[in-house]
């Protein structure tokens, strides 16, 4: 058996909006009445799946920039995503942390 990332089971988030909390109580109802929270990790697992391929192609293009093979560069960013932040950064010359962050949008983009 594959050893458990230590943070594996402390995977929380805060309320869902309440249309989606509707949607997963009724997929929890009509899935053997089954546990909301479990509903959701199984909801997130099937998304994770069908998601895997965009997800890999991300990590591909990132782990060719690092000069690693695609499994190296997944397997570094779940066992240590500091080490894995740093070998991407120093391989592009850029934080891509940082790319998505809200206070790289002026208020002109949110606006238009």
């Amino acid at each position: 058996m594959e050893p458990s990332h230590p943070n594996s089971n402390e995977l929380h988030i805060g309320p869902l909006a309440p249309y989606e909390d509707r949607l997963l109580h009724a997929l929890a109802f009509f899935r053997t009445n089954r546990n909301p929270a479990i509903q959701a990790k199984h909801c997130l697992s099937m998304y994770l799946r069908q998601s895997e391929n965009r997800i890999m192609r991300e990590i591909e293009f990132y782990a060719r920039a690092c000069g690693m093979e695609p499994f190296q560069l997944l397997e570094s960013i779940y066992q240590n995503p500091e080490k894995a932040d740093r070998m991407i950064r120093e391989s592009l010359n850029r934080d891509i942390s940082a790319i998505f962050n809200e206070s790289n949008f002026s208020s002109s983009e949110e606006d238009g």
